[in-house]
């Protein structure tokens, strides 16, 4: 009997080896599996500026808001071009070809290299700090928001440059002369461009143009346009010129000329004044969008949507900004009201509710 039982436990041990190894392959790939569970989010950002930084912020608190948190219920994975669009546009392709199950850009420029890359659709994707994602050439419909890329969605924020043009001309109802360096390359730039000769023509206001290439021929550009009698400075929303602000505001401010944007966001910098949209709020609607598609809502079924339906743009003044000669630029009482922001000789006042208003609603071309 014995000799019989060991036989039969000799022709049986393959089998037992077999199911053994088939378990603890099981096993393996099951415990792979489930470390695989949490969501992988990359997020591409064409350089280090406070508007796509905000942006992103947003779009983490967004997401934590319903729950996804890095490190414990996703995993996020940031990636920065330095302001390198070939860079950018590698980036973009490690991604799409990476471990990934969506991914957030913020900028125009990481919204078109993630789209180019991403043209299959292998990932989900949402994008922010997008001045006017219509012409950025990825397949959108200005006439119907619901036309686009079945996996792409998100929020475009084209600020109001011709109210941001209108505070100037009540600040300063003289002004005939405003220089703008610009990069002709990026789409949301040329739209900027577009609203801001556009505004000016209507005004009265000569625009004096520098093109650009990189950042580092922004403060050459600068200088260009005052050498040619600019009165002020106006920083549109573009990626390669907003990354050169701080400079820019130094350079201005040694020449007597006051800085205006459509880029608040950092009171104390040195801009004389800002009109546009808070991009933490921006990032913080896109990153429930994102929490949305997640939570397994059809991308196809959500609109391309505009963030000055939802999120009303504001005003920043700082009385103390170089350049902003008192006698020449005065703000008036009723416009002051309006500031959300006010700095003077006495510190920064904050006034969270206070909204543009009169004229200045007049936000979209």
């Amino acid at each position: 009997m014995h000799s019989n039982l060991t036989a039969v436990l000799r022709r049986s041990l393959p089998t037992i080896f077999l199911l053994a190894g088939a378990s603890a392959l099981l096993l393996a790939t099951d415990r792979q599996s489930s470390a695989r569970v949490l969501p992988a989010i990359a997020v591409l950002q064409q350089v280090s500026s406070t508007v796509l930084d905000d942006a992103i912020t947003g779009m983490l608190a967004g997401l934590a808001e319903r729950g996804y948190i890095d490190g414990k219920t996703m995993t996020v994975r940031r990636f920065n071009a330095e302001g390198d669009m070939s860079q950018g546009n590698a980036i973009a392709r490690e991604i799409v070809g990476g471990p990934f199950d969506l991914v957030l850009t913020s900028s125009t420029p990481s919204l078109q290299a993630v789209a180019t890359a991403n043209t299959r659709g292998r990932l989900k994707h949402v994008f922010a700090a997008v001045a006017d994602p219509f012409s950025a050439g990825i397949g959108l419909d200005r006439s119907d928001p619901l036309i686009h890329p079945p996996h792409v969605v998100g929020y475009g924020s084209l600020a109001p440059v011709d109210a941001t043009f209108r505070c100037a001309r009540r600040i300063n109802p003289r002004l005939k002369r405003v220089g703008v360096a610009h990069n002709p390359a990026e789409s949301n730039s040329r739209r900027f461009m577009e609203l801001a000769r556009a505004s000016c023509a209507s005004s009265g206001i000569e625009l004096l143009e520098a093109a650009v290439e990189n950042s580092s021929g922004v403060i050459e550009a600068i200088q260009s346009t005052i050498s040619r009698g600019a009165e002020a400075i106006f920083v549109p929303g573009d990626t390669t010129v907003i990354s050169a602000l701080d400079s820019i505001i130094t350079a201005a401010g040694k020449a007597g000329v006051p800085v205006f944007t459509v880029n608040p966001g950092v009171p104390e910098r040195g801009t004389f004044f800002d009109v546009g949209f808070n991009f933490q709020e921006v990032g913080l609607a896109a990153g429930r969008l994102a929490a949305d598609l997640l939570d397994g809502t059809d991308p196809r079924t959500v609109p391309i949507r505009e963030t000055a339906r939802e999120i009303p743009p504001y005003l920043l003044v700082n009385l103390t900004a170089q350049g902003a000669a008192p006698n020449v630029w005065r703000v008036p009482d009723d416009l002051l009201e309006q500031a959300r922001i006010v700095i003077d000789s006495n510190g920064r006042h904050n006034r969270p509710t206070a909204v543009l208003a009169g004229p200045f609603t007049e936000l979209m071309p």
